[in-house]
């Protein structure tokens, strides 16, 4: 009797530990600079629309920040994702590009007043361990995150950044070039490069060779949903007809999906902003490799439409 009330008991905490898990969600933040090149918004697209995430805030860097705040906002109400707050950055003078204009002025609950660091901290404090950054623009916000709370290092879970390069340049050949995220603020890279957090790093060789071509463009934006048709506008607006999705992969990677092979590499911030591989003790996971078509199809399959 006391051998099979044990077994049940065990059996007992097995499926309340297998339940848990399936329904964890990822806790994550999202820091963009939204509004330049369109593959932030469909970065942001995909993760406000992937099951067992929990995005607790985007905040935005480089620049006109609040008018970042708003594009951001608005995509997010277009999502049916007006719950998630949204954070502006140190603002700076680098001004917005035309996407802007879909969101001039909009206005929403969700666009907070409050510092996007501050914001940044509370998170990661009231959930040490378990909070991903996601930094997909100029690394501006985690640079002063780190600087000004120097004691949240040890309480973030990782950050998953898309920027650097250390073998290729935007063309996908050698040698590597500074990357635009790195070499907008490298002082601040340096900071996270540096800061002792678990880094992983989608840089150029993961990243920029991932065209949407117009056949999946024509699929993702035939879904006709209020999301893809502000994709498809703010790509027109955007100004070019085939948009690379850096971001999403540093996206993908950050939430478990993983379409590259990775390496432990000590990498080096540059005052121009290149980012060289160097001696010593591994202190970033570089993504390599990746799986091209089979990424894409997966994107444009992830924003369908759930039918009834």
């Amino acid at each position: 009797m006391i051998r099979m009330l044990m077994v049940s008991l065990l059996i007992t905490a097995l499926l309340t530990v297998l339940a848990g898990s399936v329904g964890a969600q990822e806790k994550v933040i999202l820091d963009t600079d939204i509004g330049d090149d369109v593959d932030d918004a469909y970065a942001l697209a995909l993760i406000a629309t992937l099951p067992k995430v929990k995005l607790l805030g985007v905040t935005t860097a480089f620049g006109e920040t609040t008018k970042r705040a708003e594009l951001a906002a608005k995509l997010l109400r277009t999502i049916g994702r007006s719950d998630v707050p949204v954070y502006a950055g140190r603002q700076g003078e680098f001004p917005i590009k035309r996407q802007y204009e879909w969101a001039k002025g909009f206005r929403s609950r969700s666009l907070r007043s409050g510092e996007a660091v501050d914001f940044m901290r509370r998170e990661i404090e009231r959930a040490p361990g378990e909070v991903t950054l996601i930094a997909i623009g100029p690394l501006t916000n985690l640079g002063d995150l780190l600087t000004r709370y120097p004691d949240v290092k040890s309480k973030i879970k990782q950050v998953v950044i898309m920027g650097g390069a250390v073998y290729v340049g935007y063309n996908n050949q050698a040698p590597p070039t500074p990357e635009w995220n790195i070499k907008c603020d490298p002082a601040a890279a340096r900071i996270v490069y540096d800061g002792g957090v678990p880094l992983v790093m989608a840089g150029l060789e993961a990243t920029t060779m991932l065209q949407l071509d117009a056949e999946r463009q024509k699929r993702l934006f035939g879904y006709g949903t209020p999301m893809t048709d502000a994709l498809a506008a703010l790509t027109i607006l955007w100004g070019h007809t085939t948009p690379t999705l850096y971001d999403p992969m540093a996206v993908a990677y950050a939430l478990g999906h993983r379409f590259c092979e990775s390496e432990q590499r000590r990498v080096v911030v540059e005052d121009d902003g290149m980012t060289r591989i160097t001696e010593g003790t591994p202190n970033v996971t570089v993504l390599i490799n990746p799986q091209k078509e089979v990424f894409l199809d997966w994107y444009v399959a992830s924003l369908a439409p759930v039918r009834p």
